[in-house]
């Protein structure tokens, strides 16, 4: 099942609260929490109040997003198993983190890109591990300036990391066309657990969802569900304006891609 969620980042200005009631108000069904915004590491009694809050509400937490990068090495493992703690008291079936490098073929020798992306291979294949003990899928976030700021590195190494618990986060990159987009959520199929919508401006403000594109989108994220018990989620992650117009333009996106999720029926 695809359901819709708020990335609580895109009211960074917002408390808790002032998220859940702009998810409430616009039908969707759960909110990715992020670290950085709304629930640090360590405090585990208010990871516990924003999971129950957001139950009370109606809403489910899709996701935990972090700002955790993967290292070449386990210096970070403390950080990274607390903020594997807090995902789970909140009840996260997701945490996002990233991966290190500026690419995975920065290096000028065969051998050495080859060692370094082994390297990531064998450290995300570590900690899919970790994560999996806890019931949690990691899923790596792409963006510009480190080694997934192209789908086809994120692909290759999703591929060759090939774990239960270790998954692709797939949002629209820069520069890249809408037809390169679809096609590269395509191809990762069964490897995209989450999509973050974010579509926006230069100046930074959110542009409406073209239906066009994102009906190709969401059939292909459905057709590769694989545990159909299990629910994926498509975030609206766009920084929305701290007023009225804000939540207006969320509530718009959010029909738009409730429509689509709904053609088959097969959603809510």
């Amino acid at each position: 099942m695809v359901r819709l969620g708020l990335c609580s980042g895109a009211y960074i200005n917002r408390d808790a609260r002032g998220v859940i009631g702009a998810a409430v108000a616009a039908r969707l069904d759960a909110i990715e929490w992020a670290a950085d915004a709304h629930i640090g590491i360590g405090d585990h009694k208010a990871a516990e109040r924003l999971m129950m809050e957001t139950l009370s509400a109606g809403l489910t937490t899709a996701s935990y997003a972090t700002l955790y990068r993967v290292g070449p090495d386990d210096g970070e493992l403390g950080r990274f198993d607390a903020l594997l703690e807090t995902a789970s008291i909140l009840h996260a079936p997701i945490m996002r983190l990233y991966a290190w490098g500026n690419s995975v073929d920065a290096d000028d020798s065969a051998g050495s890109r080859y060692k370094a992306f082994s390297a990531r291979v064998s450290q995300f294949q570590r900690l899919g591990d970790r994560a999996a003990a806890k019931g949690i899928t990691l899923c790596m976030s792409m963006g510009r300036g480190d080694c997934l700021e192209r789908y086809a590195r994120a692909i290759r190494l999703v591929g060759a990391i090939d774990h239960e618990f270790v998954k692709m986060t797939w949002e629209d990159l820069p520069g890249a066309t809408a037809e390169d987009a679809t096609s590269a959520l395509v191809r990762l199929g069964r490897h995209a657990a989450l999509i973050i919508a974010r579509c926006a401006a230069k100046d930074g403000k959110p542009l409406p969802l073209v239906p066009e594109d994102w009906k190709a989108r969401i059939q292909s994220f459905k057709r590769c569900e694989g545990d159909h018990k299990m629910s994926k989620f498509v975030l609206l992650g766009a920084s929305r304006p701290e007023d009225p117009a804000g939540d207006l333009s969320l509530a718009a996106d959010a029909a738009a891609l409730r429509s689509l999720v709904s053609e088959d029926g097969s959603n809510r």
